[in-house]
């Protein structure tokens, strides 16, 4: 029993997490941080989908945006285990805002057209790969080894709360400010993040002098990952599940307008719905993360991620598209976060950026998802495309499930 709310908080959930003075300002600044990537990502789409009503232009942007990071995120790896991983983040989120600021300007002046949204996405991509690495390989350094599920499930809220404060303000600001606004916000919130880690102790975050060349740091890396069969199969499932999945983002805005004629509002209701089912997910992670296993809730997880697009797939009301839309982002955001956290808890801290830039795959492989929904909804529909997506989740979660609680167990 516990005599008082403290006890209960620190003993029990990942709120301990937060007695790091560190860990205090690597959250702030990624709450700044991920409002502004929510508002990139969503904002270049809808603005893509606003220049061309293209759904195959709309998921080149993803394709664009995240098709670097598979060519470069295995090298930003090997520099997050080289490299200050601090001052390498504080170099690439500086340029993220001055990415957002050029973007809002060219809106604004008129200059923008799909070719230069596409080299922006393009550029934004090379970034993350050496920002991601860095970012996810930092956390074991802030808290003490015992807290690190709990730091990563505290990690996770940002998500939730940047996937509700996005969609909320994305109206008001675009019918205020246009859609130039939105990427003045993004701006701000990177400046804001900067400033938090300029905070930050750096001295943290050096990295063991390396004896061996990058190309050898890069094999090293790889031949650990596949060694870990727990490692490889969580990666893989998780490639696998973004392909599919990427149908969300890329085919939202022409579903909105599909199920409302006010679409931008549907868009961002829709969105909002999935953002609050991410923050309940997260939430839960919290409070109940350090007594669950795991692995199941993993593949639960991705099992009922795919059940949710096919119930998407069926409806045209947008009242149920939002309540399906919360479901499907709680089930992506507790599938993500619990990627992570069996990721890190199985990494030893010498391969850690490397084996996390590989896990960054997972993400990075919305590039594929993306392009790839595209055509397909061009072709045989919207609502079948996202139907199939569904199908091929469940099939894959239970495929790669049974070997992930096979090799744990």
């Amino acid at each position: 029993m516990f005599t008082n709310l403290k006890d209960f908080f620190s003993s029990k959930t990942g709120l301990q997490a937060f007695e790091s003075k560190e860990y205090r300002y690597f959250w702030l600044a990624a709450a700044f941080s991920n409002i502004g990537m929510w508002s990139l990502g969503y904002g270049r789409l809808w603005l893509m989908h606003d220049l061309t009503e293209s759904t195959i232009m709309v998921g080149l942007v993803g394709f664009c945006t995240l098709s670097p990071m598979i060519i470069f995120s295995f090298f930003g790896g090997v520099i997050a285990d080289r490299v200050n991983r601090l001052t390498n983040i504080r170099l690439t989120r500086g340029l993220f805002s001055l990415l957002a600021l050029i973007t809002g300007i060219t809106i604004s002046i008129e200059f923008m057209t799909p070719s230069i949204l596409l080299f922006i996405s393009v550029l934004t991509g090379i970034l993350l790969s050496f920002d991601l690495p860095s970012r996810s390989a930092m956390l074991p350094a802030l808290v003490k080894q015992k807290l690190l599920s709990s730091a990563i499930a505290m990690y996770s809220i940002v998500f939730g709360i940047s996937s509700i404060l996005g969609p909320m303000i994305f109206v008001p600001i675009n019918n205020v400010m246009g859609i130039q606004g939105i990427f003045y916000l993004i701006g701000s919130c990177y400046i804001f993040t900067l400033l938090c880690l300029l905070k930050m102790n750096s001295s943290l975050h050096k990295t063991k002098a390396q004896t061996e060349n990058v190309l050898s740091n890069l094999k090293d890396g790889l031949s650990y990952v596949f060694k870990s069969k727990t490692i490889k199969y969580v990666i893989l499932l998780g490639v696998f599940l973004t392909i599919f999945s990427s149908s969300f983002d890329t085919l939202l805005p022409k579903l909105s307008e599909e199920m409302s004629e006010k679409g931008i509002k549907a868009y961002s209701n829709l969105l909002l719905g999935s953002g609050f089912g991410g923050l309940s997910a997260t939430l839960f992670l919290i409070f109940f993360g350090t007594r669950i296993k795991i692995q199941n809730y993993y593949i639960i997880s991705a099992i009922l991620l795919g059940f949710s697009f096919i119930f998407l797939s069926l409806t045209s009301y947008l009242l149920l598209g939002i309540f399906i839309t919360f479901i499907l982002g709680g089930t992506k955001t507790l599938y993500g976060t619990l990627s992570t956290t069996l990721t890190q808890n199985l990494t030893d801290d010498i391969y850690r950026g490397r084996v996390m830039s590989m896990h960054q795959l997972i993400w990075s492989a919305t590039a594929i998802g993306s392009i790839f929904s595209g055509f397909l909804a061009k072709s045989i529909g919207l609502s079948i495309t996202i139907g199939l997506s569904g199908f091929f989740i469940i099939i894959c979660g239970l495929i790669f499930g049974k070997k992930i609680i096979k090799n744990i167990s």
